[in-house]
Formats: C-alpha cells, sequence, structure tokens
C-alpha cells in the first residue's frame, strides 16, 4: 500500500484534480490524504479574524470560498457525462459548510474574540471541503474513491491549534475501517485535522496534512509515503528565492525533520516522526513532473556533499538573560526554560556564558509575557530583527567547512553560532536584513 497525500498546489483546481486523478491511477491500492485547496485555510482564519469587527466583510470571505469550490467541481465534472447527482451532492456539501462557516463567524462577532477551539473548528473547513468533494468527483471519474472523516480516525489530545495525535488509537481505529472498506476501494481522507477525546475538532499544526499522512502511513505499515506537492522534491535551498537551488535525491529522517524545523516549507516538522518508527520512507515528489525521481527520506544518508542543505528563518528575537548570581546554576536554566516550556515555544539556538544564556526563537505575541516572566529570574535582554541560517547534514570536516562558510560572508555582524557535531547542524544567527544575502553567498560557494 501508498499513501499519497496531495497538497494545496494539487488540490487548486478543475486542471490539477485531473492531474492527481492521473497520478492515483498508477497506483494499485493507494490511500489518499488531501490538504484544502491553494490558500483556502489561511483564507478561512483571515474571516475568523475579520469576524469580530466586520461580519459582512467576513460572510463575503466565506461567499467567495463557496464559489470557488463550486467552480472547481463544475469545471471537473463538466467532461464527464451523467454527473449531475454528483455535481448537486457537491453543491450541498459546500453550502452545509458555508452555512456552517457563517454561524461560527457570527460567534465571534458576537463574543468578539477568536477561541483557540472555534479557531480549530474553522480551519479545519479547508480540508473537509476538499476531502469530501475529490472523492465524489473522483468517483465520476472512473475511481472507487470513498471518503473518510478524519475526525472518525485522527484522535488527538486537547492542544488546539497544534494538537498531539494518539497513535495508538489511531491504528486501532484505521485498522478496523480498512476491514470494513472495499478491497477495491479508494480512500479519501482530509489532513491536517483531528478530533480530541471530547470529540472537538482539533488540527496538528499549520501544513498539518503532511504529518496526517505519515500517521496513517505507519498505522497502516504502508510501503510507501509520497508526498504530492508543486516542486521536484526538497531542495538545497528554497527555490522561490535561491535560482541555483537543485533537489537533494537522498536524506535521513532526522536531516529532513531538522530541514523542516528550521523553515524548510516542503514538509511538516513531524512528518517523518510516525514513518521513521515503521522504517517506512517517504518520497518528496512533484505533480507537474511526476517521472522525476524527487527526493527519497529515509533511514539511510548519502554522504556525497558537504553540507545537505540550508534554510532560513527571517522573523526571530533573541532573549538574553543574565543570572543575577555570579555563577549560574542549573537551576537558573531549569527555570528558564520552564518558561518557555510553559509558553510553548520551541528554541531553535542556545548559547551560554559563565552566568548568562542566548536564546533564538521565531517571534510571537507572546515574547512580552515571557520577558515578563524571566525577569524574575535575572536581567533580560531582547534583540529583535535577528535571522537564522541553518546548515543540515555537515558531518565531514566540519572545522574547514565552518571555516569557509564564514568567510563568504566576513562583512556580516554575526550575532550568534553553534554547532552539533552529533546532528551535523549548523546555525548562524545575523541580523534580518543580513539573512538572505548571506544565504546566497553561502549557497553559492556550497553547491555552485
Amino acid at each position: 500500500m501508498h499513501i499519497l497525500k496531495f497538497g494545496g498546489t494539487s488540490m487548486g483546481d478543475a486542471q490539477t484534480w485531473k492531474q492527481v486523478i492521473n497520478i492515483i491511477k498508477r497506483y494499485e491500492s493507494p490511500y489518499i490524504v488531501v490538504s484544502a485547496t491553494a490558500r483556502t485555510t489561511r483564507t478561512l482564519i483571515k474571516a475568523a479574524h475579520k469576524a469580530i469587527d466586520d461580519l459582512p466583510k467576513a460572510n463575503k470571505i466565506a461567499d467567495d470560498i463557496a464559489a470557488r469550490h463550486n467552480n472547481i467541481v463544475e469545471n471537473f465534472l463538466a467532461d464527464f457525462d451523467n454527473s449531475s447527482q454528483t455535481l448537486e451532492a457537491c453543491h450541498n456539501w459546500i453550502k452545509m459548510h458555508t452555512e456552517e462557516l457563517k454561524e461560527h463567524l457570527s460567534t465571534i462577532h458576537n463574543k468578539q474574540e477568536l477561541a483557540e477551539p472555534l479557531k480549530d473548528v474553522i480551519a479545519s473547513i479547508g480540508e473537509r471541503l476538499s476531502s469530501y468533494l475529490f472523492a465524489e468527483c473522483g468517483y465520476a471519474a472512473g475511481l472507487f474513491t470513498t471518503w473518510l472523516d478524519a475526525t472518525k480516525i485522527i484522535r488527538t489530545d486537547s492542544n488546539f491549534g497544534k494538537a498531539t495525535p494518539n497513535f495508538e488509537f489511531i491504528a486501532n481505529k484505521i485498522n478496523s475501517l480498512q476491514q470494513k472498506i472495499s478491497e477495491d476501494s479508494i480512500p479519501v481522507m482530509g489532513g491536517y485535522y483531528g478530533m480530541d477525546a471530547n470529540e472537538n475538532i482539533t488540527t496538528l499544526g499549520f501544513e498539518g496534512s503532511d504529518y496526517s499522512a505519515s500517521l496513517i502511513g505507519a498505522a497502516l505499515n504502508a510501503n510507501a509515503i509520497e508526498i504530492w506537492t508543486d516542486v521536484s522534491g526538497v531542495y538545497t535551498c528554497d527555490p522561490d528565492f535561491i535560482v541555483d537551488a537543485n533537489p537533494i535525491p537522498q536524506l535521513s529522517f532526522q536531516e529532513a525533520t531538522e530541514l523542516a524545523y528550521f523553515g524548510a516549507k516542503v514538509l511538516h516538522p513531524s512528518t517523518t516522526k510516525p514513518a521513521s518508527k515503521q522504517d517506512i520512507p517517504i518520497h518528496v515528489k512533484n505533480i507537474f513532473d511526476p517521472e522525476a525521481p524527487g527526493t527519497r527520506i529515509s533511514s539511510e544518508s548519502a554522504n556525497d556533499q558537504p553540507v545537505k542543505a540550508i534554510t532560513y528563518k527571517e522573523h526571530c528575537t533573541i532573549i538574553t538573560v543574565t543570572s543575577s548570581q555570579t555563577v549560574m546554576g542549573y537551576e537558573f536554566l531549569a527555570d528558564v526554560f520552564d518558561v518557555l516550556r510553559w509558553h510553548q515555544l520551541p528554541v531553535d539556538v542556545v548559547t551560554t556564558t559563565e552566568a548568562s544564556v542566548s536564546i533564538a526563537i521565531e517571534n510571537s505575541d507572546q515574547i512580552d509575557q515571557v520577558v515578563t516572566q524571566l525577569n524574575t529570574h535575572g536581567t533580560v535582554e531582547l534583540r529583535p530583527d535577528q535571522g537564522i541560517i541553518s546548515l543540515v547534514g555537515c558531518k565531514n570536516s566540519p572545522r574547514q567547512l565552518i571555516i569557509n562558510i564564514l568567510s563568504q560572508i566576513d562583512d556580516v555582524p554575526l550575532t550568534m553560532i553553534s554547532y552539533s557535531k552529533s546532528k551535523g547542524n549548523l546555525n548562524i544567527v545575523v541580523d534580518t536584513k543580513d539573512t538572505l544575502p548571506s544565504v546566497k553567498q553561502i549557497h553559492k560557494k556550497l553547491f555552485s
């Protein structure tokens, strides 16, 4: 069995749906996981925020989302005879979810707040739309596609916005459902969302459909998990900004995880976890060039390059906390990281001195609260407008490599630098304005 996950671009319009149908036909027993149609999740969240002070505008956004989905199914089904019942079913599904969305928007406007649980419900509407509509249209196109509701399969905790899945529940549930589904059927499930034990809809974090696919793949012990997107694999750097970036043929699970964590947008950071436990390879492929090899992610790693890839984050802040004691003890560090843990803020880079710790994190609206709490443990200094450049997979001759890299940006002031030999990661923190120019220089040196 192959798990095929199709992203927002793949779900973008009727033409890409037909391309996806052609890809699915190449597989004997696929299980399909889909994202919302392109830009839908962001638009849903935009409508939710807009509803607080402008309900008519928010409702207009809801109508636009409905119109776009109606347009996709109408254009897709225009090529198929005897599809009137399918079209009616799709129109009804879109209408039902549009009405649901507008009810939620009214609730937000009346309460003048967007609660996290309701935000997850609204965010999930994109995948609830795309998965059902694609399953219906796939069946009209001659595939035995059948829709599965992710809330019946993906059980999570109640950490809204970034819920943690219950893998044991998922494995038991999906195997039970598989026994009830015809052998000829092709399941289609929306990624990204699930449900907690209290029957509240939850989400796995932005771009979480990759994670959903990996969870399903591990639960079914699939032969492979394929992430179909609009680029031919994971690149040496973001191809939207680095024109000479190239696809990477092979990555280890750890390397792929590190790249995703430090900003690469091709995969959700947690995607590799379920797959790696079952040693199931992940392939990242391009729907517009299906024959391209893409990137294979597995327990193996090729060591043919001094560095596998570069990624970066441009909007970060450095928090430096200095202990009131001459020499900081382990309790000081524990207190500092407890504050960050309480606010669920992941740490990207850490350096320490005799009596202080500097931490680089992505910008967050919680930073002011964090600083207030940290002030009880020492003196706090903030350095905003920072960027983190991360080089992943640099395990060979690290000393010479670091010298070569820093020589490319010797005129750029460095704020922090850290290297992990065990993981092969080099992180360099610079001013935001210097981040992308530095990345271009380093990439040119390493890969051109």
